[in-house]
């Protein structure tokens, strides 16, 4: 079980991403448009998506929560759903871009939203 610490940290990330991507996405409304502003938020789901997959792909192998102990997943099981959820984001990102025509540099802005979220975190931590 993640000590309290990790879960506190996990959930001011996720805050602090959703106000980065709040922020980005308003200001691409204004210097770029809508189609930007959509990459922005766009972006933002693709990268929201990576993280459920991966928080659920390390939950699943890694020790059952407590109560649980009979309930194990299959590497191979697990190794499928991660690799279905990548697709997924495969899937998505194609719709946002192809189809959609959302703006590629929006998108980009968007995904690496939650790089700008852990950099502000990090620097709170410095202090």
């Amino acid at each position: 079980m993640p000590a309290p610490a990790d879960v506190a940290l996990a959930a001011r990330l996720e805050r602090d991403t959703v106000i980065v991507l709040a922020i980005s996405a308003a200001g691409a409304w204004v210097l770029g448009g809508w189609r930007l502003a959509g990459g922005v938020v766009g972006g933002g789901l693709l990268a929201g998506i990576s993280f459920r997959a991966l928080k659920r792909g390390v939950a699943a192998l890694g020790p059952p929560p407590d109560g649980q102990e009979t309930r194990r997943i299959s590497p191979v099981r697990a190794a499928l759903g991660l690799a279905g959820r990548y697709a997924l984001l495969l899937a998505a990102g194609y719709v946002i871009i192809g189809r959609l025509h959302l703006h590629p540099l929006g998108v980009l802005v968007g995904v690496s939203a939650v790089v700008v979220a852990a950099m502000a975190e990090a620097v709170r931590a410095w202090r």
